[in-house]
């Protein structure tokens, strides 16, 4: 009897976690996005920088029904991403980026930057050359999560490519001492900028 009983719930289990493994519930098992977002039809600002039309708009809902696509913006506090449009990037700390991704840890407050692909940066700068040298977005920590500007006095670089911030998970301590060293020189190399007032937007050159 109790066999059957444990042979019953393993069944159970089994179901449960075919229903659910791996399927992350922002997403559904579908692995469509199910977040909503709006298509920004005119130039605005969201968190402290510009964007430009077609830019896409995407937020944490709110409630069970608030999904895909909206007709209006959404409260800014909800914000989780800022994409512009294809073949169109904006110059942030001097590097051409195309998106912004907030931390969907709740307790870290930052976001992570990406450089658009396609785009040259005409300026060069100690900051500039570090954050090249590791091909990659920056994971960025902010002392206040709602100014995604360039503002160096509101940020610290976590993480760019290989190189990330010390981990109690991390056993390899000279890949870690390496990473501690760059992560050192791209953040005071940071502080040195001032903060940026002008975001100028630019298209990738047509072939």
């Amino acid at each position: 009897m109790n066999k059957i009983f444990s042979l019953a719930l393993l069944s159970l289990f089994s179901i449960g976690l075919s229903a659910c493994g791996g399927c992350p519930l922002i997403a559904g098992c579908n692995g469509t996005d199910r977040s909503p977002y709006f298509i920004s039809p005119v130039s605005s600002h969201a968190r402290g920088i510009p964007v430009p039309p077609q830019t896409r708009l995407t937020y944490q809902s709110q409630h069970f029904r608030q999904t895909h696509q909206q007709s209006h913006a959404l409260k800014e506090q909800n914000l989780t991403g800022i994409a512009f449009p294809e073949n169109t990037a904006i110059l942030w700390g001097g590097m051409p980026v195309e998106r912004f991704i907030q931390f969907s840890n709740p307790e870290m407050k930052g976001f992570s930057v990406y450089p658009a692909i396609g785009f040259k940066s005409e300026q060069s700068n100690t900051f500039l050359n570090l954050w090249k040298s590791c091909e990659s977005d920056l994971s960025i920590y902010l002392k206040n999560p709602n100014d995604w500007s360039f503002n160096p006095s509101n940020m610290e670089i976590r993480g760019c490519g290989r190189y990330q911030q010390r981990s109690e998970y991390m056993e390899d301590n000279f890949r870690q001492n390496e990473a501690d060293e760059f992560l050192s020189k791209i953040n005071q190399a940071l502080q040195q900028l001032p903060k940026q007032h002008s975001y100028p937007v630019i298209q990738k050159p047509s072939k």
